[in-house]
């Protein structure tokens, strides 16, 4: 609808596998200080589009004194500040917010440390700043993990035992089996052997509260691939805890979860391909969430106030969406889960890096998108197999503009007739190829699809007919079913997750279903209007946009 400029807060990484060219004329890129960002996996590189210009940041000191605020003025020429930027269209950050921070939120983002290049400039109250105490830096993930808050486990529910009995029964011997209830299964992800750190994105690693250094540590590249356990099993607490970090030692539970959606094309709803053939089967075959985390923010000014917990409120959830963001995070090609339709559950490294860059490459041009965090590969371990292309695949000659057999045609019809049958003479793969497996992990606000509504829509409606006989069930025997209910708590989880202001907090005191969802919907298409203007704008095609890879938050 408008100019676009992109400057260097959106800069355009140089992406050696991947053409992103086709900007309309009203765009303009201006590179600026932007770096080259490559994926190369045959190299551990990483890369990233950084701004060395002068930025102001904020800086956060927290004192152990119970009543005692101090406003805390940072100016650094490094990114090391802790600085978040005002949230736009295109980010999952939510607004800033003056709202001041829990101290348990404070010390899991290590935001009492500072750096030796950071100036600090404090005003005291009530005591003397030399009696500030500073924490040592945080063995790696600690901090990750003290963030967690697994709002899809803690809202939502698992399959009944009954369901799962019956499931189990109807299982055909590997992990797939069919879920009838439920918005999640709990599953482990499988471990890549040997994992090697192909690639991470800086920028996303800073916004998540991770330190630079940690993406290179053990427990980092044990996690993101998929050894969610074992990458806090040889942490050594090295710091040590006074009386207001004693909360600290508490560690919060790992949570993963892949969850069940419906399947629907152009509006028309699919179970024909479904192993059972009433759709109990689809759902994230290869993707297992990792866990969600609450991320502080702060005012853009660089100035904030920061309370120490006298307030009493350690509650993560508190800070959301007015004074924190929520991210999850989902591992690509994890390993089969109970939605598994014959799959060995993994992604190769050729997809995996075409993931990684395609995500970042999106955000930076400016459409809405989830992102990427890291990329990691099983060096001399885990391998698929996979469909290629041989050197003798054959391809069919095409007729040209001059070819008889076009005469009767003018030249606007021979160019389309020559298209088509271009895209018709593409071969298919002939040959099987053995490919190194690797694990993108991804992040987005949420990753709620318009296929996990349909699904308990779907449901609903079933229960409808096999319980209305001839004459259909009130309204208020419909909201007495359990299929209704979890319709319900789906959709009020959708809005909280994605559209907390617009469609969750004015409607969830007085449970107004209705107009919550009504809220829900024209914010989902609004929002999946302006990413799809976003793919026409840059030259994205999406093949397969349907309900079940359609996020309601509108992001690519």
């Amino acid at each position: 609808n408008n100019n676009t400029n992109i400057n260097n807060k959106f800069r355009l990484p140089l992406l050696g596998a991947l053409s992103l060219s086709a900007l309309t004329s009203s765009s303009s890129i201006h590179r600026g200080n932007g770096a080259a960002l490559f994926a190369a996996a045959a190299n551990n590189y990483t890369g990233a589009a950084t701004n060395t210009n002068s930025q102001k940041g904020a800086a956060f000191v927290t004192t152990n004194s119970p009543k005692q605020s101090k406003q805390i003025n940072a100016e650094t020429t490094s990114q090391q500040a802790i600085r978040v930027e005002v949230a736009d269209d295109y980010s999952m950050k939510r607004g800033p917010s003056p709202l001041a921070f829990a101290s348990s939120i404070k010390r899991s983002f290590g935001l009492s440390s500072t750096s030796s290049t950071t100036s600090l400039s404090m005003s005291t109250a009530k005591e003397d700043s030399s009696k500030t105490k500073m924490s040592r830096t945080p063995p790696p993930l600690r901090n990750f993990r003290n963030s967690f808050s697994h709002s899809w486990i803690r809202d939502l529910n698992p399959e009944d035992p009954e369901n799962y009995e019956r499931s189990l029964a109807q299982s055909r011997g590997g992990p797939g089996r069919p879920v009838f209830n439920g918005h999640y299964v709990s599953v482990r992800p499988t471990p890549l052997k040997n994992p090697k750190l192909v690639i991470y994105s800086p920028d996303m690693l800073s916004e998540l509260g991770f330190r630079e250094e940690e993406a290179n540590s053990e427990p980092f590249v044990k996690y993101f691939s998929g050894d969610v356990d074992g990458a806090f099993e040889n942490i050594v607490e090295e710091d040590t805890v006074d009386e207001d970090d004693a909360g600290m030692k508490a560690e919060k539970d790992i949570e993963t979860w892949a969850t069940p959606y419906a399947l629907s094309i152009m509006g028309r709803r699919y179970t024909n391909n479904c192993p059972y053939g009433t759709g109990d089967g689809y759902g994230d075959g290869r993707a297992i969430s990792v866990g969600e985390i609450v991320v502080p923010h702060s005012r853009q000014s660089g100035t904030t106030t920061v309370s120490n917990g006298d307030d009493d409120d350690d509650d993560d959830d508190a800070l959301y969406p007015h004074a924190a963001s929520r991210y999850e995070l989902q591992l690509k090609g994890a390993g089969q889960t109970p939605f598994c339709r014959g799959a060995d559950g993994r992604a190769v490294l050729r997809s995996s890096i075409r993931e990684f860059l395609a995500s970042e490459a999106m955000h930076n041009l400016g459409v809405s998108t989830t992102r990427a965090l890291s990329l990691v590969v099983s060096e001399k371990g885990n391998t698929s197999t996979r469909p290629w292309y041989s050197g003798s695949a054959k391809v069919r000659e095409l007729p040209r503009m001059v070819d008889p057999r076009l005469s009767q045609y003018d030249d606007r019809q021979k160019r389309e007739l020559i298209s088509q049958l271009a895209a018709q003479a593409k071969s298919d793969p002939d040959m099987m190829v053995e490919e190194k497996c690797a694990m993108t992990t991804r992040v987005a606000s949420s990753f709620v699809r318009i296929g996990h509504l349909d699904l308990f829509a779907r449901r609903v409606e079933m229960a409808q007919m096999k319980g209305g006989g001839k004459k259909s069930p009130s309204k208020e025997k419909v909201k007495e079913m359990s299929q209704y209910q979890e319709l319900e708590d789906m959709m009020w989880h959708a809005c909280y997750r994605e559209y907390y202001r617009d469609a969750y907090a004015p409607y969830w005191e007085t449970k107004d279903a209705q107009g919550a969802a009504m809220a829900l919907m024209e914010g989902a298409m609004t929002r999946i209007a302006k990413m799809v203007g976003g793919w026409i704008r840059v030259g994205f095609v999406q093949g397969n946009f349907n309900a079940d890879n359609c996020l309601v938050g509108g992001r690519t």
